[in-house]
């Protein structure tokens, strides 16, 4: 892309050790393709394998882990715990965990409050109409709770429809309701209650203090105030290994929402009185009436006991797994010393040698995944194609977000947005370590180069950089190619190791290719001429123009030159490091910062939205005799990019940073879930586990998506979301509350908790 006498571009460049670099791009040669034969890459050796079972420790999940009393859905608002069922967005409305009159609730910091409750397994509304015929009742809610305010009303609301109006009396009570049968649906369930007046507690202002909220059979809610301190569901005794022993109380269960690996298993071992049942149900069971599968019902034996449950049928399906210990109120109850799903398979042993080499890395604005990953596309991009036979190739990876100031920051900074503080496309937070830094203190020399001005210092982008130029276009040689020679040139004279951060933007508006690239593309009537796409893109984004089918075809081909002139970029890459015998040594990374919106959400560019064309970007990590070649089909996202280089060359990670290394990702044939998120400045995010997509905001909205069965995310499913919504709502529900602390390397992420973060918040 050619950017014409562009202002902003920023000429700053900051020399350490090696020649001034000018800011005039005539001087840089055209590109020139090396001729001859080219020697054979040396890849990564097979190493040794070692076997390796457990997937996911459900004893860690239990902060996730939907708790069941007697049958009925119990959400404990004395517990942190109870956080999951808080409508996302709405966490500062409560504090959780507070003594008022001898009871431990929730204070209510705001008039209105709503709970997401999954009506689901034994409690599907299938299973329990309001029948007399077949001696149903129906199912019905309960809620304890005292007002902080005198002449106190509540309005009770289901699925936003008014349940009842009720007046409370002071202390505490107990207020039941039912449910009408064509109110509630199977999956999660919204319950709002708004309340009329604010009043305060200790000194904050508060509407009420709410104990519990209970869902279940009719005939087994009832109006009795609960005693002030009910036996506990379940109770865990820390091992000095760091992990758990859980006791679940008879009566109780742990519901577990899930997508089984291939071939799982569910371990357990487990003793104690009474009994022990295992329950699994999927949405379909849910929605057409069917009870849940009995996968195991046994006694239990005071000795101990070790079972394997197969989870085959299960596998690839979001799963309810419910885990319930049965017997009489006198009995112990179940002692689960592991709980766990396990998947058989086989893994390298890493044997890597981490020292110091040359990283590079190409990355790429307006970088959609799927222009790089269909070799069907035309024209070719045949240097990429060359490199992801090469590569380490994440197929599904994510920018942290949809514009570019905050995705570069939060990769090299490993840090999220609403952390590093550019979500809003300001500043990184003082005090964060860029990847720069930290190759600093191993020896590195760092250089940057970017096409895009706001890569900059006053973005606190160029911090640790020992070189830093911006390339202002003013002649009608292509940017990308330019970058790639600068920072090259500034390297090339120093002997240290190498790390450079070439980034262009050539696939963004205008969409202004070299012409030898377009053939004989002609612009149809009515479409922007190349130099002129930029104001398309404002008009459609605008909602001034709905392009024709002809149009976006066009500009889809303008900006497929774009790649093509990145393709060149990365061939002028990789041939001067193989001309200089340094490529077989070094790591070269192709990354995307953020894809490009062309009408598939009924906008145009990027930075406005967070679905798949907008945040799924390409990510390739060509390093020999670290990296077989190969693919990591899992969702990652950009945030554990720097902790991955930064292990494979063996630089110690930050404390600041909240990634981790993808190298274990990259060894496990099947890893275990993960939640992957993307930002927008407005405070929208998107959470990926799998093939499920949640996408809140702007606001308080919701909009999920099955991206296997909707790839183009087309249809919301919210309404009918199921175990796949209960899933993603939780696991978000961890990472928005722990943002600013959250660490992957210690508590994991909100789809695979590991121990140390239930043992962190006291759950």
């Amino acid at each position: 892309m050619r950017r014409i006498g562009r202002g902003l571009a920023l000429l700053a460049m900051l020399a350490v050790g090696g020649p001034a670099c000018s800011d005039d791009a005539a001087e840089v040669p055209p590109v020139e393709v090396p001729q001859g034969p080219v020697a054979p890459t040396l890849m990564a050796p097979v190493a040794r394998v070692e076997t390796t079972d457990r997937w996911l420790d459900l004893i860690a999940q239990r902060p996730s882990a939907v708790v069941m009393r007697d049958g009925g859905v119990l959400v404990d608002l004395g517990r942190r715990s109870a956080s999951k069922h808080l409508a996302l967005g709405q966490h500062d409305e409560w504090r959780l965990g507070v003594e008022v009159d001898d009871r431990v609730g929730g204070i209510v910091r705001g008039r209105t409050v709503s709970f997401d409750l999954p009506l689901d397994g034994e409690l599907s509304p299938a299973l329990n109409p309001d029948d007399p015929e077949t001696e149903t009742s129906g199912l019905a809610m309960a809620i304890t709770l005292r007002p902080l305010v005198e002449d106190q009303s509540v309005t009770v609301l289901w699925e936003e429809k008014p349940l009842a109006h009720l007046r409370l009396s002071e202390g505490w009570q107990r207020r039941t309701l039912s449910l009408p049968a064509e109110l509630v649906h199977p999956g999660d369930n919204r319950m709002r209650l708004h309340f009329r007046r604010m009043g305060e507690h200790g000194g904050e202002p508060a509407a009420a203090v709410v104990t519990r909220v209970e869902v279940g059979r009719h005939d087994l809610i009832t109006g009795t105030l609960p005693e002030a301190e009910p036996v506990p569901p379940f109770t865990v005794e820390p091992d000095p290994e760091g992990g758990a022993t859980l006791e679940l109380a008879a009566g109780s269960s742990l519901v577990y929402y899930l997508v089984p690996p291939r071939r799982g298993r569910l371990r357990l071992d487990v003793r104690g009185q009474g009994s022990l049942q295992v329950l699994a149900s999927s949405d379909a069971d849910h929605r057409e009436g069917r009870r849940p599968s009995v996968l195991f019902e046994e006694p239990l034996r005071p000795a101990g006991d070790r079972r394997e449950l197969d989870l085959t049928a299960w596998g690839g399906v979001p799963t309810r797994l419910e885990i319930r210990a049965g017997g009489s109120k006198g009995d112990s109850g179940a002692v689960l010393r592991v709980a766990e799903i396990a998947a058989r398979r086989s893994q390298p042993l890493d044997q890597r040698p981490r020292a110091p080499r040359d990283i590079l890395v190409l990355a790429v604005e307006g970088a959609r995944a799927d222009e790089f990953f269909d070799p069907g596309r035309r024209p070719s991009l045949e240097t990429i194609e060359t490199m992801r036979r090469e590569s380490m190739v994440f197929e599904r990876a994510y920018a942290v977000g949809s514009a570019a100031v905050p995705s570069h920051a939060g990769w090299l900074s490993s840090v999220a947005p609403p952390v590093h503080l550019t979500v809003r496309g300001t500043f990184v937070a003082d005090g964060q370590v860029l990847l720069p830094e930290t190759l600093s203190r191993a020896g590195y020399l760092r250089a940057l180069v970017s096409s895009n001005s706001y890569v900059d210092e006053e973005r606190g982008l160029a911090q640790g950089f020992d070189l830093h130029q911006a390339i202002r276009r003013d002649t009608d040689e292509d940017d990308a190619v330019a970058v790639v020679r600068r920072g090259l040139a500034q390297l090339e004279p120093h002997s240290e190791h190498w790390f450079l951060y070439a980034n262009v933007n050539d696939p963004q508006a205008p969409y202004e290719p070299p012409r030898e690239l377009l053939g004989d593309l002609q612009t149809p009537a009515g479409a922007p001429l190349p130099h002129l796409t930029h104001i398309w893109v404002g008009r459609v984004y605008t909602g001034k123009l709905e392009p024709s089918a002809e149009e976006l075809r066009y500009v889809r081909r303008l900006y497929r030159g774009e790649l093509q002139v990145v393709d060149r970029a990365l061939e002028e890459l990789l041939s001067t490091l193989r001309e200089a015998g340094r490529l077989d040594d070094a790591i070269v990374v192709l990354v995307g910062i953020h894809g490009e919106e062309f009408f598939e959400h009924g906008s145009a560019g990027h930075g406005r939205n967070l679905h798949e064309e907008s945040i799924r970007v390409p990510l390739l990590i060509r390093a020999p005799k670290l990296l077989a070649p190969g693919k990591v089909t899992a969702p990652v996202d950009l945030l554990d990019l720097a902790p991955t280089l930064a292990d494979l060359v063996g630089a110690p990670a930050p404390d600041l940073w909240q990634g981790e290394s993808l190298v274990p990702v990259i060894d496990d044939p099947q890893p275990p879930p993960r939640l992957v998120l993307a930002y927008l400045g407005d405070g929208s995010r998107a959470a990926v586990i799998g093939d499920h997509k949640l996408i809140l905001g702007p606001g308080l909205r919701q909009r999920y998506f099955d991206l296997r069965s909707d790839p183009g995310e087309l249809t919301d499913l919210q309404a009918e979301g199921g175990v796949a919504l209960r899933m993603l709502r939780t696991a978000l529900a961890w990472q928005i509350l722990h943002q600013e602390r959250w660490k992957r390397a210690r508590w994991g992420t909100g789809a695979n908790l590991r121990p140390a973060f239930a043992m962190d918040q006291g759950m």
